[in-house]
């Protein structure tokens, strides 16, 4: 497989990030994940709205360079021969020149991608983990930062104990989202997810299911959600790129998923058809 790096065609075993990358060194960096059924990237067009947000925030210069992403990853996606596939997208803050926190080098491209992994059985299992617990960065508005090591902690612990995913929950008992996924649940024929007020990130996947909610007739609210009041939903999923709508269960909790599953068979008909937009 070949990686984007930085301007260069390399082999994967062969790609290298310098040294005093500032991606590297501190971890300052922001990525996309982007789902490419059938050689077309999907909502490419979201995803770099939301990178540069991201830029913006952490006053990364250099977002003139996003215009070129749609070019790169098309020959990405042509070199490697790509049909179904998770592609990733880095953007580091470049060559440290000076002080790290005044640098003024060029942003640093890299791009590279892996197979769609999905479970082959659902509903999968979660565990209530709580924040203080991991080192955890949680800001509004969130940002897709390359530091994830409290995400990746928590996902081990989950994975530990028998879980497939952590659901995390603030110092104040609301839940807020996964370590790497958005999760949503069903009461009263209403969709509610946790709002983005509360630091969480603001998914592609996670918006487009809320479209789709509303095509089906479904009250979608952004909403404060108390761990304490998760035993009472009807239903419950987790979202990502790479696993459109999955359904979850904990300890204690059944559900017949109806809604859970029309809305994953929907999603799973716009990755395949390509459209962009929910009509």
């Amino acid at each position: 497989m070949l990686i984007y790096a930085n301007g260069s065609w390399v082999e994967a075993h062969k790609a290298v990030v310098p040294f005093n990358d500032q991606g590297f060194l501190y971890g300052d960096s922001l990525f996309e994940t982007i789902r490419v059924n059938h050689g077309r990237a999907f909502r490419l067009e979201k995803h770099m709205d939301r990178m540069r947000s991201g830029m913006e925030t952490i006053h990364m210069a250099g977002t003139d360079l996003l215009a070129e992403i749609p070019g790169i990853l098309q020959t990405y996606i042509s070199k490697n021969d790509l049909d179904n596939a998770l592609t990733r997208i880095i953007i580091t803050r470049g060559i440290t020149q000076g002080s790290p926190w005044r640098s003024v080098s060029d942003p640093a491209l890299y791009m590279t991608s892996r197979p769609i992994s999905e479970p082959e059985q659902w509903p999968v299992k979660v565990v209530f983990l709580e924040e203080k617990n991991y080192p955890i960065l949680r800001f509004h508005p969130a940002i897709k930062s390359g530091n994830y090591l409290g995400n990746m902690l928590a996902k081990k612990d989950a994975e530990d104990a028998g879980a497939f995913e952590p659901v995390f929950v603030n110092r104040d008992g609301y839940v807020t989202e996964c370590a790497i996924r958005n999760v949503f649940f069903i009461r009263d024929d209403i969709l509610l997810t946790p709002s983005l007020e509360l630091g969480v990130l603001p998914g592609v996947i996670r918006d487009t299911i809320m479209e789709l909610a509303e095509r089906r007739h479904l009250k979608v609210r952004e909403t404060l959600i108390i761990e304490d009041d998760v035993q009472e939903m009807d239903e419950a999923f987790i979202s990502s790129t790479g696993v459109g709508v999955l359904p979850i269960t904990w300890d204690g909790f059944q559900s017949n998923y109806h809604h859970s599953q029309i809305l994953r068979e929907d999603l799973q008909k716009l990755f395949e058809s390509g459209d962009l937009n929910v009509t």
